[in-house]
């Protein structure tokens, strides 16, 4: 069971019920850990704009993003993260065999070109805490500089919104079938 519930528009201060309106109308409700982050109505609203901007604003293939944030959830075994990415991974056309593997636990192997360089400096930074400087020039000179840090951005974002679910013990919704092998 959640630790904290999920609170609602009507459930926040008149003058706060702004921050409900911005998260809904970036994503179009309140779900996931944004209902318990409402409990502090302005962290909630900075972290979604944060969101927002490494998710819809950071200018790579959304199946690509989408990789990075289920490499994101699987090395933090984030059951809910990677069960709600997988979906929107499979509707931007991510492989069903880099899901499958992420979800596993064996990625990078089997992957390849982009998929397995983001997956490695991914599983490099949050397992050793460091990006070997191979992996770093490979992936600046592929990406560049500014998507080197819209990628750890992206990264960072995710991995604060695991643990946000991770301390609330934020469950899956009925209709979310578990997808992480833990």
């Amino acid at each position: 069971m959640a630790r904290l519930d999920n609170l609602s528009r009507e459930q926040l201060k008149p003058e706060d019920q702004h921050f409900f309106d911005e998260i809904t109308g970036s994503r179009g409700s309140v779900r996931g850990p944004y209902g318990v982050l409402l409990h502090s109505p302005d962290l909630a609203s900075r972290i979604a704009h944060t969101g927002t901007h490494v998710r819809f604003n950071f200018g790579w293939p959304e199946a690509l993003k989408e990789t990075v944030i289920l490499a994101t959830a699987r090395e933090i075994d984030s059951q809910y993260e990677f069960t709600a990415h997988a979906r929107l991974a499979r509707q931007a056309g991510a492989q069903e065999s880099t899901i499958k593997a992420l979800a596993d636990g064996t990625a990078p192997e089997g992957l390849s070109g982009d998929e397995e360089l983001v997956v490695r400096y991914t599983q490099q930074l949050l397992r050793d805490h460091k990006i070997t400087d191979a992996t770093y020039k490979a992936v600046v000179d592929r990406f560049g500089i500014e998507d080197t840090v819209n990628l750890t951005g992206l990264i960072g974002h995710y991995l604060l919104v695991g643990q946000i679910l991770a301390a609330f013990e934020v469950e899956l919704s009925p209709e979310m079938t578990p997808e992480l092998v833990v």
